[in-house]
């Protein structure tokens, strides 16, 4: 039987860039506030303006550094598995198939030789999400091939 790869977290790369990345606006929004702040003279600011801006810089700091530490070692992982050969092997029928409504409110499901998956295109995650409503490939009945590290789909092959 011949595999055809459909997704590989590893040739994919960090995906997940822009969740990090969007906090960087509020980095700027928080400097700016720091900028405009020293403009004004000081027996004119209350404690809450003094402190607003630190806080709000802070925490979109802390929101950036956070995220980004928390996505980019899911891709690492990932990938070091992969690369290193650390993951369960699954290939079998995709059965029990729950495909995520269009709308996108609930977690796509499905089970190959007993390993259930779930997933959606709006979860962040290094491993493989894309749903049936957004063009995925998973079907009811389709042999699949999957390179599983901790429940997570680092690889997916489909047969042809």
């Amino acid at each position: 039987m011949n595999f055809e790869l459909v997704f590989d977290a590893d040739e994919a790369g960090y995906r997940q860039w822009w969740f990090p990345m969007f906090g960087l606006i509020f980095v700027v929004i928080g400097l700016s506030m720091l900028i405009y702040q020293r403009k004004i003279p000081s027996d004119r600011r209350s404690l809450r303006s003094r402190v607003l801006p630190y806080f709000f810089t802070g925490f979109a700091v802390f929101w950036v550094a956070i995220t980004f530490i928390g996505t980019f070692s899911d891709y690492w992982e990932l990938r070091h598995a992969l690369r290193s050969g650390q993951f369960e092997v699954v290939e079998g029928k995709v059965v029990d198939f729950v495909p995520m409504p269009p709308r996108g409110y609930a977690m796509e499901r499905f089970t190959v030789n007993g390993h259930h998956y779930e997933f959606a295109d709006n979860v962040i995650t290094a491993g493989f999400n894309n749903t049936q409503s957004h063009g995925g490939p998973i079907r009811e009945g389709l042999i699949v091939r999957i390179a599983d590290v901790r429940g997570k789909i680092a690889r997916l092959e489909i047969a042809r």
